[in-house]
């Protein structure tokens, strides 16, 4: 056993080393990493690939990646990302790998390389959201093909032949949906990952669905003369604004809030009909106190 792993069997002494910053998780291995973006082993050409003159170790070869983009700028930066990525089968995989390991440095670089990275994070949304449109095209196909395979599939089909049939792709559909709505949930959360969001906290968690109420009332304001205060803000926006900047629903998946919100919508219509409205001047409001 080498003296490293005997000191790193000791509890007191792993301690000790990672006190003084000698303690990584990363592998000082050679080639121990998934290879995301291509390299090479060999002398340095002025190309999309990464070069190393030995087989780099995990840390080295992700430092490299960023040390190669932080070499272009604009729209270099992106075809330097999409070399990469169309090289790379797992899409939704190389663009989360991409996403936090740019979080992971944002805060470390200098205004101008946050510039590129911040290039770099817009393009791994982007991305996310034309796969996230394939997918949606190949499902719509899939349910075509599903539905004419049934319908047109056998002259003469039992009852029971057809519920089997319909069973079976119902499941086959149920997956993909689920997939998608996992695709969709954790592409709105790349997209406001970089928002400058708030953290407004409830003295009492009772007092959520207050909460709601009053910005279902702020939605419904009219204006003087009986107008609409505002010209479009529907439930998602409403949704948007408390997962982005409330504590309370910042947790929350953006349709379990939008339901939230359709309950307490429902919930003060019926027992209230009134509306708040402005005085004389549309900028002066009044707000129904939610009891």
């Amino acid at each position: 056993m080498s003296l490293r792993r005997k000191l790193f069997s000791n509890i007191f002494f792993r301690n000790i080393i990672a006190d003084f910053g000698g303690r990584s998780a990363y592998n000082s291995t050679p080639g121990l990493f998934t290879p995301y973006f291509q390299y090479k082993v060999e002398e340095y050409q002025r190309d999309y690939y990464l070069y190393f003159s030995r087989e780099p170790f995990a840390k080295r070869y992700i430092n490299e990646i960023f040390n190669k983009l932080f070499e272009y700028n604009g729209y270099d930066i992106i075809k330097y990302l999409e070399f990469h990525y169309n090289a790379y089968k797992n899409k939704p995989d190389f663009l989360r790998f991409l996403r936090y390991e740019i979080a992971n440095r944002m805060n470390l670089v200098s205004h101008k390389r946050l510039l590129k990275l911040q290039s770099a994070l817009d393009w791994v949304a982007e991305k996310k959201q034309e796969y996230r449109k394939e997918q949606e095209a190949k499902l719509q196909k899939e349910i075509q093909s599903g539905v004419r395979e049934i319908v047109t599939g056998q002259p003469v089909i039992s009852a029971s032949e057809m519920d089997n049939q319909i069973s079976r792709f119902s499941q086959k559909l149920s997956s993909h949906l689920e997939e998608i709505m996992s695709a969709t949930e954790q592409g709105i959360q790349d997209l406001t990952g970089a928002f400058i969001t708030g953290n407004i906290q409830l003295n009492n968690r009772n007092d959520e669905n207050k909460i709601i109420q009053l910005f279902i009332l702020i939605q419904e304001l009219q204006a003087a003369g009986s107008q609409q205060l505002f010209k479009k803000f529907s439930s998602t926006d409403i949704a948007s604004i408390l997962h982005l900047h409330f504590e309370a629903f910042a947790n929350l998946k953006i349709n379990t809030v939008q339901k939230r919100i359709s309950e307490q919508t429902e919930q003060l219509h019926t027992t209230s009909s009134r509306k708040v409205k402005t005085s004389k001047s549309p900028y002066k409001i009044f707000f129904l106190i939610i009891l």
